[in-house]
């Protein structure tokens, strides 16, 4: 069975068995995102040299490859709140008018 590669060095993802795919990554911020799902299992670790964690799913490699996405995606986590655009300067305002002379 050839394995397909998807990801960088960074967060990466290959099958490993039908419907099972290994996750890895050396980023520590990705590493707790991918721990803290109910799906994941810690399968390996890196104990010296650089940072590294691989992480086993039961699921596919196209699934694999849309969490890497969401993942890599402006480096924003995926329940991180959104700002409404211009609410930086309306706050600023709020905050010059209510000011003590």
């Amino acid at each position: 069975m050839k394995t397909e590669t998807i990801g960088d060095r960074s967060l990466s993802a290959w099958q490993v068995a039908p419907g099972v795919v290994w996750v890895q990554t050396r980023s520590p911020q990705s590493a707790r995102k991918l721990s803290q799902r109910g799906d994941s299992r810690l399968v390996a670790q890196g104990v010296a040299g650089t940072y590294l964690r691989t992480f086993e799913f039961h699921h596919g490699l196209a699934w694999a490859r849309r969490l890497i996405a969401r993942y890599t995606r402006s480096g924003m986590a995926t329940n991180a709140r959104k700002i409404a655009p211009g609410s930086c300067a309306r706050n600023s305002n709020h905050r010059k008018e209510h000011a003590r002379p």
